[in-house]
């Protein structure tokens, strides 16, 4: 018996079927930039139909370099690979990017003694349980297993049909962008990548079509899935221009390796574009969230019998094909495909306003589902018209969402006045009505402001009185990839008897937008944090410095100590901002990134007072001639550093991209423009605001010093802006110049951290809140204590006192040895 046909007939002992199992299987090898088409000798599959996701193992013979042959075939999938030489068997383990690791070589007799010693590894199900989940569950050895090769071919794939598919489409579409003519580009789009998978995986339904004849191929692919409107498609785009179409999508790389369901994601992400958002009302939820929140619910803890997962607002269906994929991984490998796609059908229900909207997530789960036909339940359906969202929903037990995030409009209000009353969110319906459902589990995405704000409340005590665990998740704004709307997960799992009441126990986590493509590439979060709380509230945000606002609870609020408006607002911007002066307009400023940084207010400009031109009158009453602060109202960047403040005593006027803050009392704007500049202040509108905005409910909630020296502090301000002023002069440019001024900005906001009297734990929480974050200032600025610095002390103590004993050896001084007699007296006693 030779090498090859040794290793089928050990792995058919393991349990894998002949179906899975071809000779000179051919894949696109993804992972090499041109793509090339490669071939092994063997390839073996835990189930079919076969793609990088099942491929078990791979053989490739008679390679002069074994460990060079099998990295080059890694784009196979397969974790384990099997290299003959004549008479020698060498097994390897793959990997994403470092070279192929070998584990053992056997002769050809060896064989069955080295799969007896692997079996409870190597059967389909526990390598294909393995490759799905990433942990093992159970008595399974995963170590040669690399869980970071899938990740590595799914981006490729994505990539590299991405591009494909926005080519294809570009040809069927042309210069006529008409509602028809792209609704009929998008279906012809399915229907020749449908066609192509089911040639290039040599099905059987396709042997008999002229490759050759798209409209061969089309008769071909319409018939085998029985779609709607074809020949209304076909009239819509020219016959040459579905042939080009054709003609570049067979020159791409082929298919017969690649996943159905990474199809369905890059066919869902070609098409809903930011146009097709708009005119089709289709929308995108990105797939690596879609996959978090699936992975954080967690399928497999339900009853496969009764579990029923509902999508409502599907725009494009990702959480569907998401859960297709989870749902399906979990289901025995000895299955047909005709029963896998039964028990998925029966368990799986979108819904959708848009016709083409749900159409466009009906053909994405026909191509994760490949080779099955169609049967998806994807209803076209006004889910807020009176009762239809709850009808929809009463039956899911795990609840799936990324709902519009927009208020109703003054007609909507007109149209759904039971919804409208629940809420003017959208979202918020949504959200509600999952929650009234009580599904064991939901998972929705959010704006942020669901994690904090105030209108939020309810629905956050709600959903902690039913779940007994609930994570929530702060997304970067620019997670969407074509939307930066700032957003976030709500996932909500464990529901309690009715009548039961458990501590939560909540997670907390969020997602920097440094940390932006890591978690879109790994699922990785930037923090996380965890508490149990013993009575369910409104309050379930976990923040990174909620010690500090806590041991603040009682410090004075800055809307205690002044007043706070917006700027001018003018019914077009454009008009608010003159060249020159003249009648009705005043000195002032329209950005802040043209004029505004801490401390200082730069390059004012003519700004209109003109009542006709006003959006709003109430800014043109405030008293501009009097002393305040100028504030950014929305933040400067998506760090901690996101507040720059400067007083102003020469009556400027601000545009509503600036807030105005004019003290009241105890505090002038000197003092508050020293305060709102510092670390705390700066990580408190970090922590609390969940919009791109500060809102002045938050602003008047701002803590401020306890007991603060101004006297020193106008002097510290003083001597800063003065030394900025006279580097501004100055033509000569001395190297010392960022050294004075980072220590004069340190002492500012040392004397202001003295003011709020936090203890050193505290003050040390809150400045490694910024570590590794620049400071928007106009010269370097170093940080506030030395790097090496073992111990704490508070940052006004550090500066102000002689900390030269705290380098020796202090402790022998204050702490003094005991004498011997003594030590030998405590001994005995011990002893």
């Amino acid at each position: 018996m030779t090498p090859l046909v040794s290793i089928e007939h050990e792995l058919l002992g393991l349990g894998y079927v002949a179906e899975a199992m071809h000779r000179d299987y051919s894949f696109a090898d993804v992972l090499n930039a041109s793509a090339d088409t490669r071939t092994v000798t063997l390839a073996a599959f835990t189930q079919t139909p076969e793609s990088f996701r099942s491929a078990a193992f791979g053989v490739v013979e008679g390679e002069l370099d074994s460990a060079a042959a099998v990295m080059a075939n890694r784009a196979l999938g397969a974790p384990i690979f099997f290299s003959i030489d004549k008479d020698e068997v060498g097994v390897w383990a793959v990997g994403a990017r470092r070279a192929p690791r070998l584990l053992e070589r056997v002769s050809t007799s060896g064989l069955a003694a080295l799969f007896a010693r692997y079996r409870d590894s190597w059967t389909p199900q526990a390598l294909h349980r393995a490759k799905a989940l990433g942990v093992p569950r159970g008595p399974v050895q995963v170590d040669f297993i690399d869980l970071g090769l899938l990740p590595a071919i799914e981006r490729e794939v994505q990539h590299k049909l991405h591009r494909v598919m926005t080519d294809v489409l570009a040809l069927l579409v042309q210069s006529d962008t008409s509602q028809e003519r792209e609704k009929a580009a998008f279906r012809l789009t399915f229907r020749l990548l449908s066609a192509k998978i089911l040639i290039d995986r040599e099905h059987p339904a396709a042997t008999g079509w002229l490759c050759d004849d798209v409209a061969a191929v089309l008769s071909g692919i319409q018939g085998y899935y029985g779609l709607g409107l074809f020949g209304t498609d076909v009239a819509a785009v020219a016959l040459d221009d579905i042939t080009a179409a054709w003609a570049r999508l067979r020159r791409s790389i082929t298919l017969r390796n690649i996943s159905s369901d990474s199809l369905a994601f890059v066919y869902e992400n070609t098409l809903v574009t930011a146009d097709t958002r708009k005119l089709f009302g289709t929308h995108s939820t990105p797939r690596p969230v879609a996959e978090y929140v699936l992975e954080r619910v967690d399928l497999s803890r339900f009853d496969p019998e009764t579990v029923r997962i509902a999508e409502p607002f599907a725009g494009a269906g990702i959480f569907l094909v998401a859960a297709l994929r989870e749902l399906r991984e979990q289901l025995p490998p000895e299955w047909s495909a005709d029963k896998r796609h039964q028990y998925l059908v029966d368990r799986m229900a979108g819904a959708e306003l848009d016709a083409f909207a749900s159409e466009v997530a009906t053909l994405s789960l026909i191509l994760a589902d490949y080779p099955n036909a169609n049967g998806w339940h994807i209803r076209s359906t006004d889910l807020f018209k009176a009762g239809v969202l709850a009808k929809f929903l009463e039956s899911a037990t795990v609840i799936l969402c990324n709902p519009p995030f927009e208020d109703f409009t003054a007609e909507e209000r007109l149209a759904y006045p039971e919804a409208f009353a629940v809420s003017p969110s959208k979202g918020m319906v949504a959200l509600h009505a999952a929650v009234d459902t009580a599904p064991e589990a939901i998972g929705f995405i959010m704006p942020r402001g669901v994690l904090q704000q105030k209108q939020y409340s309810q629905l956050r005590t709600r959903i902690a009185a039913i779940y007994g665990r609930v994570e929530l998740v702060s997304l970067p704004d620019r997670i969407f990839e074509k939307a930066t709307y700032p957003c976030a997960l709500v996932i909500a799992t464990d529901r309690r008897p009715a009548d039961v009441e458990k501590p939560i126990r909540l997670t907390v986590r969020t997602v920097e937008d440094a940390g932006r493509e890591r978690f879109l590439a790994e699922g990785t979060v930037t923090s996380e944090r965890h508490m149990v709380r013993p009575v369910p509230s409104g309050d379930l945000w976990i923040g990174a410095l909620d010690a500090v606002w806590s041991y603040l609870e009682k410090a004075p609020r800055l809307g205690d100590h002044a007043n706070i408006h917006r700027g001018l607002q003018w019914r077009s911007q454009r008009s608010g901002v003159l060249g020159e002066p003249g009648p009705l307009r005043e000195r002032g400023f329209y950005k802040p990134s043209d004029s505004l940084s801490p401390f200082q207010l730069t390059n004012p400009v003519w700004l209109s007072t003109d009542p006709t031109l006003s959006h709003r009158l109430g800014p043109l009453a405030r008293p501009w001639d009097q002393p305040k602060v100028l504030i950014n109202n929305q933040r400067s960047s998506r760090g901690p550093w996101r507040l720059a403040a400067a007083a102003d005593y020469a009556g400027l006027w601000a545009s509503q991209q600036f807030t105005g803050i004019w003290p009241t009392n105890s505090y002038d704007a000197t003092i508050l423009a020293a305060i709102l500049n510092g670390p705390l202040a700066n990580a408190y509108v970090t922590e609390h605001s969940t919009d791109h905005d500060f809102t002045n409910a938050m602003l008047v909630s701002l803590p401020l010093p306890i007991k603060l020296d101004n006297a020193k502090l106008r002097e510290a301000v003083g001597d800063y802006q003065a030394l900025l002023e006279e580097r501004a002069r100055s033509i000569l440019q001395p190297d010392d110049w960022d050294d004075r001024l980072n220590k004069l900005l340190v002492w500012i906001d040392a004397i202001v951290l003295n003011g709020y009297g936090l203890p050193p734990r505290l003050e040390h929480q809150l400045l490694a809140y910024f570590d590794g974050r620049a400071r928007p200032v106009t010269h370097r600025f170093g940080g506030w204590l030395p790097a090496k610095l073992k111990g704490y002390a508070p940052l006004f103590e550090w500066l102000t006192k002689d900390h030269g004993a705290n380098r020796a050896a202090w402790v022998l001084d204050v702490f003094k040895p005991a004498p011997p007699e003594e030590n030998d007296a405590l001994a005995r006693f011990v002893g």
